[in-house]
């Protein structure tokens, strides 16, 4: 197991050098160095074991935007995809790990919406692509590693990309030909900055960060190891000052659903008193030094500065109502649509997204098509969770990665993001990691103590 662990590490360490490549390819617009960490990003995620495929992808989720050697070049995170796919496929089908059923809703589903393109007088597109594509792939790969693919290893590869980028977005938005992937948003009369990271909205810039920070609180849950307490908590601390910078009112609300959340399950965990005494006064010491240094208070302000701006409801939710009953309206008074969809399609109602993952996903399949997709996350669930039934404590526990994930599907377009597939994927393997008494020891203790 040690050496299983030892092997972690140097992935990740080797991935951090990648990324380390890649922004100073960047910063410089060298296409030479660019085009080297791109091909060593394809290298890893070809060559290394495949347990650790989702693990990569975690990491390397933030920095999807920019694994490309140009803004307006397609991104390598997306293409590999299907080159692992092509890797693994002999591998499912030799165990025969393939059920007929599977097989059949899949091709459902494609002619399902192919129908509907057609009827729609739509045609094929790469997103509708890829996306299909991703609906082969999530089932063939858990299939075949479910049973090697760890909780801790994926937090401690989504925590560590998502540090890194934010860093590194920070640092390259000074460079001018930088702008190209770094939206920088100002209100210059009000003093308001907001950064998103590599993405080009600071919200979609938010969602990892809070997911993040919700898969650190429920390895927090199983942590023993006073060291690895502080550090998992400077963690939690470092991405809220990153998370912060964005200035987005959706972050502040998923943040403050999930410690209120956490500090509950904390309170009716069946942990010893000292656990939770030792949290909590590690919590405080943390956050009185970050306090004490002024760590957040120019984002307090900022946000201050935000909530200024508020109004009405059209302003609280930034005109998002409005877009929500624009397409509600226009789905009830269109029957075919709401039942059937636009066939997944880039087509925008009046050309402006729905900012709503689940009117979006009516939208683009239908009710019908909706029904789809429920049938083929319960199909992914009942590969890969253990059956295992949770207790309330552990329950409470799945519930705060659960709101992380979902609630941005209420204000953002999330069906055609990698966020969709992958970090959903998180919230299965959380519910198997949180199985009650489990044996289940963080990587980083296993280090510690054979140290």
């Amino acid at each position: 197991m040690e050496q299983v662990r030892k092997k972690n590490i140097k992935l990740l360490i080797l991935c951090l050098l990648n990324i380390i490549i890649l922004s100073i390819g960047h910063s410089y617009d060298n296409q030479m160095l660019l085009f080297g960490s791109l091909l060593l990003f394809t290298g890893i995620t070809l060559i290394a074991n495949k347990k650790y495929f989702l693990p990569i992808m975690l990491f390397y989720l933030p920095w999807s935007p920019v694994l490309k050697t140009g803004p307006e070049s397609f991104t390598f995170f997306t293409l590999v995809v299907p080159c692992v796919l092509v890797l693994i496929t002999w591998r499912f089908f030799k165990k025969e790990l393939y059920r007929i059923q599977y097989l059949f809703l899949l091709f459902f589903f494609i002619g399902y919406t192919l129908l509907v393109k057609l009827f729609n007088g739509f045609s094929f597109d790469m997103s509708y692509l890829f996306f299909i594509m991703m609906l082969i792939f999530i089932p063939v790969y858990i299939s075949i590693y479910k049973q090697e693919i760890d909780f801790e290893t994926c937090v401690l590869y989504l925590t560590t990309g998502v540090l890194s980028a934010c860093i590194s977005a920070k640092t390259l938005m000074n460079f001018p030909h930088m702008l190209a992937y770094i939206d920088v948003y100002k209100w210059e009369d009000i003093g308001l900055t907001r950064l998103s990271g590599f993405y080009g909205d600071a919200n979609f810039y938010s969602v990892n960060i809070i997911v993040a920070i919700a898969s650190l609180l429920i390895v927090l849950y199983k942590t023993r190891t006073s060291m690895l307490i502080t550090l998992q908590i400077i963690s939690i601390l470092a991405l809220l000052y990153y998370g912060m910078l964005s200035v987005s009112k959706m972050f502040l609300l998923c943040i403050a659903g999930i410690i209120a959340l956490w500090i509950f399950s904390l309170v009716v965990a069946k942990r010893n008193i000292f656990y939770k005494f030792g949290v909590a006064i590690t919590i405080l010491i943390v956050s009185g030094i970050a306090v004490a240094n002024h760590l957040f208070t120019e984002e307090f302000n900022l946000y201050l500065k935000r909530f200024t701006m508020i109004s009405d409801a059209q302003s609280l939710t930034t005109g998002r109502t409005d877009l929500y009953d624009m397409y509600i309206h226009y789905l009830f008074s269109n029957g075919d649509r709401l039942f059937f969809g636009e066939g997944l399609t880039s087509k925008l109602l009046n050309g402006k997204s729905s900012h709503n993952t689940l009117i979006q996903i009516i939208y683009q399949v239908g009710i019908i098509g909706s029904g789809f997709f429920i049938v083929w996350w319960g199909m992914v669930g009942s590969i890969l969770s253990n059956k295992v039934k949770l207790g309330p404590s552990e329950i409470l526990n799945l519930s705060i990665l659960i709101f992380a994930c979902i609630l941005p599907w209420l204000v953002l377009d999330m069906l055609y993001f990698d966020e969709f597939f992958y970090l959903t994927l998180l919230i299965i393997l959380a519910r198997n990691y949180l199985t009650p008494n489990s044996d289940n020891v963080t990587s980083a203790e296993i280090i510690a103590h054979r140290n």
